[in-house]
């Protein structure tokens, strides 16, 4: 064996460490609640209830989005919070309702009673649960243009659906999303109401509707998002190092602006409330009290019919499948940016998000997964466990017990200005840094975001994922091959290295490249040090080579592969493998031309063409 080959390493596994280990690792809980002590669980606190503080008016304005009324996205804000307390791997995740799955949610639901909203996000926790239970094995991962295989322990792989949307993709959907989000928030602005279906149509509707604006409303979105935008920025002031204490007032102001403003809204609508002459558009009545707990509806009434769990999973179609692969996605890459070293359990995450919204389905809650922005403002508070998100679910639950008689009076201006100033920043504006870098990427993302904006972000998902496949294989199918006349002591010979791969997509053109290339000269050599893939199709197209050139008084001789690729060359007929692992074109003709050793294939005929080829004494190795 080479020794710069090295001895391959065996892969490292998880050894068996026991059931006390394994229910560690299933129950995360167990492994930070014996160190825990008085100075984390104040530091929890705090986080929690500044998350609090944030979640709650962020849950009423995502059930607005979602077409819901409000105590749905609080039912959906607390059981997800405080499951992740015991199941979840990453203190700074916090469950509940976002923009994503809201918008997810309208689409798959509009028209549908709430019954399906419910059925929706059980069903999406059963086949996330599903996902994390059977361990889907990442099969491949995409990086620099090159399918590779990927060799991790099973707690890093996030399950090959996942790994094929690339960030290009991420992008292009999420800043669809955001647009979408936006443009079906400014009726809410305006005090307009109407039902749209999409982006053109909310634009349509919004031109025909213009001389129904109401001022009222205009005023306090202006009002709202001028105050949210200048909140938002507090806590980017430089207010010297040693004002200490003003700067965490300013921090904590900027953080809880949407309670805030939300509060100081209804204050407004409360004292200027007329029954008989609103001044403003409100949310209306929401049903107070706590969820009564109870299994999904499987059978619901439709129009004047009743339909069965079949026909409710008919109706739901591709939502059922689309909307908890990019739940999956979202909260991988949230569990990603935030724990140590990038490292995650995401089986154990997988898992948990499934059970989170299998008991969602059980208080009525509306789809729920991880958001960058809870994320964020758990790290920036200091939470030490996912204890914090106790304290945030019992601030829900007290909202829900004893605010929602207040909740009547939260202007829909207001809402519509707490969404828009938080999804905006979601468009990704840095993408287009890729025109200089990877145009392929550029168009993916760009493909992505217009079918999101003017499609649907299933679809828009689903054309990524199949775009970014596409532009994988071009890449593959245009791999350079490196063609170079090269000298030694055996005489001048041609020598080409092929890039990336050999594959069905560009085993044919490499091989009439290689033809036109070896023609005249008798001497050809295949380095194949760059070479990561070979398939079947490329392994035949070898054989025909090898063939040819034998006719044609030729040499074909592959040498410089890496052991993997050495594997699948030995089963080629006609190669002469001791050639294989050596790393030079002299070495590589010396080993064709040794006498073969007993257990060596036969090599006659390759030394018998090496001897026809005249030698050349000046010219070095190379």
């Amino acid at each position: 064996m080479d020794t710069e080959e090295g001895e391959p390493m065996a892969a490292r596994g998880r050894q068996s460490d026991g059931w006390r280990a394994a229910l560690a690792r299933r129950l995360p809980v167990l492994r930070w609640a014996r160190a825990y002590d008085r100075s984390t669980a104040v530091a929890d606190l705090i986080a929690g209830i500044t998350l609090g503080l944030m979640l709650v008016p962020q849950s009423i304005a995502y059930a607005s989005l979602a077409n819901l009324p409000v105590q749905y996205g609080l039912y959906s804000a607390f059981i997800g919070t405080m499951l992740y307390v015991f199941l979840g791997t990453v203190k700074e995740v916090s469950i509940g309702p976002t923009s994503l799955m809201a918008l997810l949610t309208l689409q798959t639901c509009r028209g549908l009673p709430i019954d399906f909203v419910i059925l929706l996000t059980f069903l999406s926790g059963c086949v996330v649960l599903l996902m994390g239970l059977l361990r889907l094995v990442a099969l491949c991962r995409l990086y620099n243009g090159v399918l590779r295989t990927a060799h991790f322990p099973s707690e890093w792989k996030t399950g090959f659906l996942v790994e094929l949307i690339s960030p290009s993709v991420t992008s292009g959907f999420t800043s669809a999303t955001a647009v979408i989000i936006t443009v079906a928030q400014i009726k809410g602005l305006l005090g307009l109401s109407f039902v749209a279906e999409s982006l053109h149509e909310n634009l349509t509707l919004i031109v025909q509707n213009w001389r129904h604006v109401r001022t009222p409303d205009c005023l306090l979105s202006a009002v709202c998002c001028t105050v949210l935008l200048i909140l938002r920025k507090l806590k980017d002031l430089n207010v010297g190092p040693k004002r200490h204490r003003l700067k965490k007032t300013l921090w904590l102001v900027s953080i809880a602006r949407n309670a805030l403003v939300v509060f100081a809204a209804s204050t407004f609508a409360y004292c200027t409330y007329n029954p008989e002459r609103p001044l403003l558009k409100l949310s209306g009545r929401v049903e107070p009290g706590l969820p009564v707990i109870g299994l999904p509806p499987f059978s619901t009434t439709l129009g004047n019919r009743t339909v069965g769990f079949v026909e409710m999973v008919q109706e739901l179609g591709s939502g059922v499948v689309m909307l908890p692969l990019v739940m999956v996605l979202a909260n991988i890459a949230i569990a990603k940016a935030f724990s140590e070293g990038g490292r995650v359990d995401a089986t154990q995450e997988m898992v948990t998000l499934g059970l989170c919204n299998m008991a969602g389905g059980l208080v009525r809650a509306m789809p729920t997964c991880g958001a960058f922005t809870r994320s964020a403002v758990s790290h920036s508070s200091g939470v030490r466990t996912p204890a914090a998100g106790l304290y945030s679910g019992i601030i829900t639950l007290l909202a829900l017990n004893f605010l929602t008689q207040y909740f009547f009076f939260i202007p829909k201006a207001c809402l519509s200005s707490v969404l828009i100033c938080a999804v905006i920043f979601m468009v990704d504006v840095s993408v287009v840094r890729l025109w200089r870098h990877d145009r392929g990427e550029l168009a993916v993302a760009a493909l992505t975001f217009c079918v999101g904006v003017w499609r649907s972000v299933e679809l828009a998902v689903l054309c990524g994922a199949l775009a970014g496949l596409a532009a994988t294989h071009l890449a593959l199918l245009r791999a350079p091959l490196h063609l170079h006349a090269v000298k030694s002591t055996r005489g001048e010979a041609v020598r080409a290295r092929p890039t990336r791969a050999l594959l069905y997509l560009n085993c044919e053109r490499f091989a009439t490249r290689l033809r036109a290339a070896a023609r005249g000269r008798r001497l050809v050599l295949l380095d194949c040090g760059v070479l990561a893939m070979l398939d079947f199709a490329a392994a035949k197209t070898l054989e025909r080579l090898i063939e040819e050139f034998k006719e044609g008084d030729q040499l074909l001789i592959f040498y410089n592969a890496s052991t993997d690729v050495v594997r699948k060359l030995e089963r080629i007929e006609g190669v002469d493998a001791r050639a294989l692992r050596t790393r030079t074109v002299q070495t590589a003709l010396d080993a064709v031309a040794a006498p073969p050793a007993p257990s060596d294939p036969p090599g006659g005929e390759d030394a018998a063409l090496l001897d026809k080829e005249p030698r050349l004494p000046g010219d070095a190795n190379v």
